[in-house]
């Protein structure tokens, strides 16, 4: 079933992407034509030159390639570049071909991400560089140029509904992931430290003390995961999923290690997927155990339309601290959401939205807390693209603590908007063993009623990424 499928999907792709441009759509005032040898099956014509203009040479690769003289193809194809980029873009769409007839593909992806990194906004590439990637079994990176190229308004009713079967293809096949990111972060505010000094009036006078100094630091971050299904049937997994952070500093109290593990069981249909299973991490910070947990959660992800997809999570997370255990232990009950819209095959926005309530033994930790995202990515010519995010958190604690204001003591209940401005920039022409280089920028800003939680920094990352 699931070849028969994939031969389908392959074949009217095939028949919708069979040319990138039409020769005829170029002025042919801008045809220029190449000199280059006679070209000829069987004999010997080296000294024979002709001039064709580069419609003619594409006209005849494509029917050398038809007919499987693949020799002939590439001697027209690989004598020079075109100046004409629509020529261009069909020169190595046609080389691409000739490398896919020849089992070269990883050769042939190279080139259609090549094409994607000038115009991005060609769906027929986007269509032939999934199939190669469903070919190989790299399920994330064809799922990811499906969505793009499914928003591509004037896509034929036959080829939308082949990449709709494409996509449940793929989910039904994408049953391991694995990432690994790494760089440097230089952060100027690594304490999150207000300074200033605080007084109190006493009888003896005022009573003051300073509030900690803000400290730089850079550290080194590391992350990598990954997560395999055992597929039980063509509808069940048994999903398993490892993610391990560290982050280290060159101020060792600040160094900080995470490690989570998933399990349970998945659900897969033709729009979606439904996941429930275990949840468990254990963070240690500046090398000290510090905190633990063993929950549950419920995922679900569902398309709605061609450019809008979703997904909603459900979690409970009893929570014990190693030092802090009689005042925050408990535990958080949340909700997160994530919608993501393709305005075209280049161009996506995504909303988040996140509540979750933190339960503690001491009250005066426990908050409840409601996150906002909006984020907009765009895939730009050369190879560069772009994410930017500005996201706003609330939280609001529900016990008083006292805390000095107006130089006296005093009960509050502490109330915090917390807002990150975020920019990632990176070129994914710049691609080492499947990994772009990215700049994130991230500044942060956390206003509240109590002014010595109050403080802003600025972080800088330099990371590789998973390029798709």
């Amino acid at each position: 079933m699931f070849y028969r499928i994939l031969c389908g999907f392959l074949s009217i792709i095939f028949l919708f992407s069979s040319s990138v441009v039409l020769a005829s759509d170029v002025d042919e005032k801008e045809d220029t034509p190449v000199v280059m040898e006679k070209v000829s099956e069987g004999k010997d014509t080296s000294d024979e030159i002709i001039s064709l203009t580069p419609i003619q040479i594409l006209k005849l690769a494509k029917d050398s390639i038809k007919n499987r003289q693949l020799d002939t193809a590439k001697v027209l194809l690989l004598k020079s570049p075109f100046s004409v980029i629509e020529l261009e873009i069909e020169r190595l769409y046609l080389i691409a071909q000739v490398y896919i007839i020849e089992g070269k593909i990883d050769d042939a992806i190279e080139i259609y991400r090549f094409i994607l990194g000038y115009q991005p906004n060609i769906a027929s590439i986007r269509l032939k560089l999934a199939e190669l990637y469903m070919l190989k079994g790299s399920w994330f990176r064809a799922d990811y140029h499906l969505r793009l190229a499914l928003t591509d308004k004037n896509l034929p009713k036959s080829v939308q509904d082949s990449i709709a079967m494409a996509l449940y293809v793929v989910r039904q096949n994408k049953n391991w992931n694995f990432w690994f990111n790494i760089g440097a972060a230089p952060d100027n505010n690594i304490n999150n430290a207000r300074a200033g000094e605080q007084c109190i009036m006493t009888p003896f006078g005022l009573l003051c003390n300073n509030l900690p100094d803000k400290e730089k630091a850079v550290g080194l971050n590391l992350s990598f995961g990954g997560n395999y299904e055992f597929k039980l049937s063509d509808r069940w997994r048994l999903r398993n999923e490892l993610v391990v952070y560290n982050s280290t500093y060159d101020k060792k109290e600040y160094d900080d290690l995470y490690l989570s593990y998933v399990i349970g069981g998945k659900y897969v249909w033709s729009r979606g997927e439904v996941f429930t299973g275990l949840t468990s991490y254990r963070r240690w910070l500046h090398h000290t155990p510090y905190s633990r947990s063993l929950g549950v959660k419920v995922d679900t992800k569902y398309d709605f339309t061609k450019s809008l997809a979703g997904s909603v999570s459900l979690y409970y997370t009893p929570t014990y601290y190693d030092d802090y255990a009689d005042i925050l232990n408990g535990n958080i009950t949340g909700f997160s959401s994530r919608f993501s819209y393709a305005f075209d095959v280049s161009k996506y926005i995504i909303f988040k939205f996140g509540l979750e309530k933190e339960n503690t033994i001491n009250k005066t930790y426990a908050n409840l807390r409601r996150s906002f995202a909006l984020g907009f990515g765009a895939e730009l010519p050369y190879g560069f693209f772009v994410y930017l995010e500005p996201s706003i958190l609330f939280t609001n604690y529900e016990g008083e603590g006292m805390v000095v204001n107006d130089y006296e003591f005093v009960m509050m209940r502490e109330k915090d908007i917390t807002k990150k401005y975020s920019v990632s920039f990176s070129n994914r022409k710049l691609n080492v063993f499947g990994f772009s280089p990215t700049l994130t920028y991230t500044y942060t800003d956390k206003d509240s009623n109590i002014w010595q939680k109050e403080y802003s920094k600025s972080t800088l990352e330099f990371t590789f990424n998973q390029s798709f």
